[in-house]
């Protein structure tokens, strides 16, 4: 049987932390580009915001949606989905740190 490094394991759980991270700060990223007018952008967000939307889970999909000031939308499921995996990635982070 092998044994798994605690470094092995680590650098897992870090690397796992960063994709978590790198996901939630586009999804932020989105929620506010999405909750403005961007004119001639629009097009081409309307793609990203639909390979966003096959990524999160079905039942969160278009809730919490609400027009904003500025001419676009507040995605709420978008916010959601980037606040969890802001969570996963503090608890992956603070697990590798206590290994």
């Amino acid at each position: 049987m092998h044994s798994i490094s605690r470094t092995g394991v680590r650098a897992v759980l870090n690397a796992v932390a960063l994709v978590a991270r790198v996901l939630a700060v586009a999804l932020c990223v989105l929620v506010l580009v999405d909750s403005l007018d961007v004119g001639p952008l629009h097009t081409a967000l309307l793609g990203v915001n639909g390979l966003a939307t096959g990524a999160i889970p079905p039942a969160l999909q278009g809730i919490l949606v609400f027009r904003t000031p500025m001419g676009g939308a507040f995605r709420g499921d978008f916010a959601l989905v980037a606040t969890a995996l802001f969570v996963i990635d503090w608890l992956l982070t603070r697990a590798a740190y206590r290994i």
